[in-house]
C-alpha cells in the first residue's frame, strides 16, 4: 500500500504486507500528485494533467512512461483539479507487453478515455451512460460500471474500437444511494452507498462488489459481492471468496490468494479509502481495512491521514 503524499519531502511511504514494515521510497516524479495504479505500475497526475507511469516503487529498477496530457479533442477543458475523480486500467503491464493499452475514467462524468503507445493524445470513448464508476480489463476487452448498474463492453480491437455497449445491467435496487435491506443495528440507518467495482475472479468470471457504509456513531461497512454469468445474463450472490481476497481502492481491483508468509488472511476484502466525496478538509485514509466475508466484521487497518484532498493510499499489485 502506497501511503499518502506528505508534500515536503520526495519520499513516500509504502506498507509492505509481507513484511508488515513501512518502507520510504525516492519517487520525485510522484511529489504533489495524485497517484493511482494498476497492474504494479503507478500513475502519477499532475495540476498540469501530466500524466506519468512509473514501474513499482518496490522494485529495484527504474522505469518512467511518459503519455500524452490528459486532453481530449471533444471537451474544451476538463473539470477543475478540485472535482477531478479517475482510474486508469492497464490491459497488460508494460514489462511484460508491448502491445499495452490503457483506459481512464476522468471527471465528475465519470468519462472514458482511450490511449496506445505511439498515440499522440487521448481518444474520447462514447458511452451511452451518464457515469462510470469502475473499470476493468475482462477477456480481452475493457469492461466498465456505471451509476446505474449497467456494465458496458468496449472493445478497442473491434470494428467500432471507441464505443461502448452495454452487456448486462444489475438490479437498481442494488446500486442505489441508500440499501432497501442493509441497516446500521444501533440506529436502524440504512447504508449508503460509496463505491462500486469490477474484479476479474481466480475462475475468470467477472465479479461486481458493491460497497456500503454508514458513519455515525461509528462506522459500518458492509461488501455484497456477486458474480456475473455474461452468456446467461444471470448473477448470483458470492458467499465465500475461498482462499483469495479482492485488494479495493482508486487502483484497478485484483485479487491474490492467501498466503500466510505474505500475510494476506483468505475470504476477506482489502479496501482503501478512494471515496472522494468524503475526504475531510485534512485529507484522505480514513476509510481503510479488512472486511472478513463469513462474519461481516471489519478491521480498521493502517490508519493513515492523508495531507491533502487528492492525496490517498492505494494499493500496489504485487509481483510475487
Amino acid at each position: 500500500m502506497m501511503l499518502e503524499d506528505h508534500h515536503e519531502t520526495l519520499w513516500r511511504e509504502c506498507f509492505c504486507l509481507s513484511c508488515q514494515r513501512v518502507h520510504r521510497v525516492l519517487m520525485p516524479e510522484a511529489k504533489g500528485k495524485t497517484c493511482f495504479s494498476s497492474r504494479g505500475w503507478v500513475f502519477t497526475l499532475g495540476r498540469d494533467w501530466e500524466v506519468y507511469m512509473l514501474k513499482n516503487p518496490m522494485s529495484h529498477h527504474n522505469y518512467i512512461i511518459k503519455l500524452p496530457k490528459l486532453k481530449f479533442p471533444d471537451i474544451e477543458d476538463l473539470p477543475h483539479y478540485d472535482n477531478f475523480s479517475a482510474k486508469f486500467v492497464l490491459s497488460a503491464s508494460p514489462t511484460t507487453s508491448l502491445d499495452y493499452m490503457v483506459m481512464v475514467i476522468y471527471g465528475r462524468g465519470g468519462r472514458l478515455g482511450f490511449w496506445k503507445p505511439g498515440d499522440k493524445e487521448w481518444t474520447a470513448v462514447d458511452y451511452p451512460s451518464p457515469t462510470c464508476w469502475d473499470l476493468v480489463f475482462y477477456k480481452g476487452c475493457f469492461v466498465a460500471v456505471d451509476c446505474e448498474g449497467s456494465i458496458l463492453r468496449c472493445d478497442v480491437n473491434g470494428p467500432t474500437p471507441f464505443e461502448t455497449q452495454v452487456i448486462f445491467r444489475m438490479p437498481r435496487r442494488l446500486v442505489h444511494w441508500e440499501h432497501p435491506d442493509l441497516v446500521q443495528p444501533t440506529t436502524g440507518h440504512r447504508l449508503l452507498m460509496s463505491g462500486v467495482y469490477l474484479v476479474q475472479s481466480p475462475t475468470g468470471s467477472l465479479l461486481f462488489v458493491s460497497r456500503w457504509e454508514e458513519r455515525e456513531p461509528a462506522r459500518t461497512f458492509r461488501f455484497q459481492v456477486f458474480e456475473i454469468d455474461l452468456n446467461t445474463q444471470t448473477y448470483t450472490e458470492v458467499k465465500s471468496l475461498g482462499s483469495t481476497s479482492l485488494f479495493l481502492g482508486s487502483n484497478s481491483s485484483f485479487y491474490l490468494e492467501a498466503n500466510e508468509e505474505h500475510h494476506i488472511k483468505p475470504d476477506c476484502i482489502y479496501f482503501a479509502d478512494d471515496s472522494w466525496p468524503w475526504l475531510s478538509e485534512e485529507g484522505g485514509g480514513r476509510d481503510m481495512g479488512i472486511y472478513h466475508i463469513e462474519d461481516r466484521t471489519t478491521e480498521l487497518y493502517f490508519m493513515a491521514m492523508a495531507y491533502d484532498h487528492y492525496s490517498f493510499p492505494l494499493w500496489i499489485e504485487p509481483s510475487f
